[in-house]
């Protein structure tokens, strides 16, 4: 009997499963000498980027979405120095509603702050809906405000 190190062409086969498997699945191994057939994607993150021009005048952008996912992180970074008083990000799943705020906080600001949000709530979207940012537009000094969402495929 041959051993499967030297089968060649017609005498090798396909693994366990693949019969059955859908188009795009790949075999993952459990470690404990079995596996299964799973969607390549599921667990993968992805990321969507928006800018708010004036993070100083209320104004709300929406973000398409392109992948059924859970949002596991809102990361905003500030182009630069605000005044006058905090501005409130405001992060809503357009399909359930608010995932949460982020406080771009005024007081020692400069270009670069990151501030971020980890939502408990409200955080698993839909392909092909949308999620909003909002300022409340409180501070003063124009400047513009870099938002990215993290989303795990589901």
């Amino acid at each position: 009997m041959a051993e499967h190190s030297t089968l060649t062409g017609s005498n090798l086969h396909e693994p366990k499963g693949a019969a059955s498997a859908s188009s795009g699945e790949v075999y993952v191994a459990d470690g404990a000498a079995s596996g299964a057939w799973t969607d390549r994607t599921v667990g993968q993150a992805y990321t969507l980027t928006a800018v708010i021009a004036d993070v100083s005048t209320a104004e709300t952008v929406y973000i398409p979405v392109p992948y059924a996912g859970t949002v596991a992180k809102v990361v905003t970074v500030l182009e630069g120095a605000i005044a006058t008083g905090d501005d409130t990000i405001t992060v809503t799943n357009v399909g359930t509603g608010s995932m949460g705020t982020i406080t771009i906080t005024q007081s020692g600001s400069a270009a670069g702050d990151v501030d971020t949000l980890t939502p408990a709530s409200n955080n698993t979207v839909t392909a092909d809906q949308a999620i909003s940012v909002a300022t409340d537009g409180a501070s003063t000094s124009a400047q513009r405000l870099w938002v990215t969402i993290v989303v795990t495929r589901t």
